[in-house]
């Protein structure tokens, strides 16, 4: 017999990375993971084939900030379960899961950086974490241990960086450097200046929190993470995605407001 299970989507601006983990599970995300997997977000129509193999989900929880075309997509794609559930899309809250949200406008916060910081709450909960998540975009973002998000910066990903330089300078080469503590050619220059961009924006803004929360700890998600940790001069921990791991909290909850009767306020 299948095991039920929900199905979590994060849809970032480059990649869409799912899981399926069991709907009755109170483990932390790793521990209730059935299996998961990611792809470009041009590449998820051929998802269904993936997809398809696997029962009606229990519960689907999307956060999606790649817009409303990615979004159409996706609803597309989930057509191949007609009778699954509406899918819940994530909208940053004043409160949830333990995380008072410290936006002026709540739901202006990026739904991404949002269940980042409820998967670090649920991991890490009564610790200060800053939550650092590297992809077409790196956030650096404060979780005090009370659970509240007291803010972050937001700068380009290294990637986005490089493809800047290459787009906007003259006469420069559009081809892969490496890091190197002495660039003696341009693209290596490229490369490592932006690594140093990088590293040094998260081991200051760690510092300038440090001032106020001396036990913080600095964890590390997202697809582009494992270009920075190398250069880190400061202790961290790695998380492989902190957004699956708040999804799965979110999902949680939802489920529970479901079984007490409680409606849906994410649902579309």
């Amino acid at each position: 017999m299948n095991e039920p299970y929900n199905l979590l989507v994060d849809i970032g601006n480059t990649f869409v990375k799912w899981g399926r983990y069991k709907a009755n599970s109170n483990t932390a995300a790793h521990a209730s993971c059935l299996d998961s997997g990611h792809a470009l977000l041009q590449e998820i129509p051929a998802l269904a084939a993936q997809l398809r193999k696997h029962p009606v989900p229990a519960q689907i929880v999307i956060s999606n900030v790649a817009g409303t075309r990615v979004r159409a997509t996706m609803l597309r794609l989930l057509e191949i379960w007609p009778d699954a559930p509406p899918p819940c899309w994530v909208i940053p809250k004043d409160e949830q899961c333990g995380v008072k949200n410290g936006y002026r406008n709540p739901a202006q916060l990026g739904s991404d950086r949002w269940a980042a910081l409820i998967g670090a709450r649920a991991l890490h909960g009564g610790r200060a974490v800053l939550v650092v998540c590297c992809g077409t975009a790196t956030t650096i973002d404060l979780l005090t241990p009370q659970g509240v998000f007291a803010g972050g910066c937001i700068m380009p990903g290294v990637g986005t960086m490089l493809r800047s330089l290459h787009e906007k300078t003259a006469v420069l080469p559009d081809a892969d450097g490496v890091y190197t503590e002495y660039p003696v050619q341009t693209v290596d220059a490229f490369v490592s200046g932006c690594q140093h961009a990088h590293a040094g924006a998260v081991e200051r803004i760690y510092d300038l929190y440090r001032r106020e929360h001396r036990d913080l700890l600095c964890l590390v998600s997202g697809g582009a993470a494992k270009a920075l940790t190398p250069h880190l001069a400061i202790v961290f921990r790695y998380h492989d995605n902190l957004g699956l791991e708040g999804l799965h909290c979110i999902s949680r909850t939802l489920m529970r407001e479901a079984s007490a009767g409680l409606s849906g306020v994410y649902k579309a």
